[in-house]
Formats: structure tokens, C-alpha cells, sequence
């Protein structure tokens, strides 16, 4: 089953721009949550330390706006299959008690949750809609909304592995190989360009975009 067919091709867009809005609550929301735990309380003490969307949208940037907002929602409706978008949440790594491991943990959080978020709708999906009635009025917008937030939150957690600046990978790697730190912070300034040709290359494209549409399948 294409997952567009659950809501419709018209409706489909605006479950897509729903969906980047709840991962991205969850997954900067993780963020928080780690750092905290890891001993910085920056995020939580600008109210970040939440699943709740609005909470992660800086709203007196004009950049955060643009690729936090606008963007997602822009993309959700051009075809790109996934809503894509920017969000943060800003950390003191020399708050944490282990400054280069608790670092990479709380990069990792974020994928993690994303991970998590979409094994929870896969089971949902999975496990409960078979008992609700298929003429449910609920049925066809709970099975959109599980879907849509299945594909984009297993898109991006996936894709924030990538280990390249500023995608959480790279502190996973900075943490593990140290005599690549080096490399990294070189790249840092430059690090989404480098994602967007490392992208380029087919190889890489026509793997990551594989490996989406296999996991993606399972929700049939």
C-alpha cells in the first residue's frame, strides 16, 4: 500500500506538514531531555524540555521561521515525499559530567526518539487498527496520521545519523574516533553543504532513499 493512499492524495500534504511538526516536537524534545539528565539544564530552563512542538519554534528568529515553519510546510506540498525542515536546541557541553560521551548521547537522543515514535506507530498500526471497524469516520484520519508520522519521523531519524556536521552522527563519531575530531570541526561550518553533495552521489542517495522504502513498506 502506498501510504498517500490512507488519506487521499489531496489530504495526504497536509498529514505530511502535521507530521514533521510532532517528530520534530519529539525529537528536540529528546535532545532537552538528555541534556538535562546529562547534567546541562540549558534547554530545559528555555522551556525545551517537552514533546510540545511550539515549544522548539523560535519565534523572534527569522531564520528558525524559515526553515523551522515555512519550509516544512512548503515541501509538504512540492512532492518531496517527507516534509523537510530545521530545528534545534541549544546545549552547554561543558555542563555535561562527561563532556564528549554525554555529547554523543544527547545527539543520539534525537534519532532515537524518531526511531522510537515510528516503532510505536508501526504497532499501532499493526496491533490495534485491525479491532477498529474500517468504516470508522476516525479510521481513515488515525491510519493517515500514524502513517504519515511512520515515514517522516523514520526519514529523519535515519537521515540524522548521517555522521556529518551538524547531523547527530557526527558527535556519535566525535566521541568514538577521536583522531577524527579534527576533521569534523573543519568540516562543521561547511557541514550542510557536505551533506547535500554527499547526497549527490547515487550511491549514497539511491541507499538511503532504499533503505526508507523498505522500512516504509512494513506499514501495509
Amino acid at each position: 500500500m502506498n501510504l498517500a493512499e490512507c488519506a487521499g492524495e489531496e489530504m495526504w500534504p497536509w498529514f505530511l506538514a502535521g507530521a514533521w511538526f510532532i517528530q520534530m516536537g519529539v525529537h528536540e524534545g529528546a535532545h532537552a531531555e538528555a541534556a538535562f539528565r546529562c547534567g546541562d539544564d540549558t534547554a530545559a530552563l528555555l522551556g525545551k524540555r517537552t514533546i510540545i512542538p511550539i515549544a522548539h519554534i523560535e519565534f523572534t528568529n527569522p531564520f528558525a521561521l524559515l526553515v523551522t515553519v515555512a519550509l516544512p510546510i512548503l515541501t509538504a506540498f512540492g512532492g518531496y515525499g517527507v516534509a523537510m525542515g530545521m530545528a534545534w536546541v541549544p546545549v552547554n557541553p561543558l555542563r555535561f559530567r562527561h563532556m564528549y560521551r554525554d555529547h554523543a548521547l544527547v545527539a543520539l537522543a534525537g534519532p532515537a526518539a524518531n526511531l522510537a515514535l515510528s516503532a510505536f506507530c508501526l504497532a499501532v498500526h499493526a496491533f490495534v487498527m485491525p479491532f477498529v471497524p474500517a468504516d470508522n469516520s476516525a479510521f481513515i484520519g488515525i491510519e493517515s496520521l500514524l502513517a504519515s508520522v511512520y515515514l517522516t519521523s523514520l526519514a529523519y531519524g535515519l537521515f540524522n545519523l548521517v555522521p556529518v556536521p551538524p547531523l547527530d552522527g557526527s558527535m556519535f563519531v566525535y566521541w568514538l574516533a577521536p583522531p577524527l575530531r579534527f576533521a569534523i570541526d573543519r568540516m562543521r561550518p561547511w557541514g550542510l553543504l557536505v551533506v547535500y553533495l554527499l547526497f549527490q552521489v547515487d550511491a549514497v542517495a539511491i541507499g538511503f532513499f532504499l533503505a526508507v522504502g523498505r522500512l516504509a513498506s512494513l506499514f501495509a
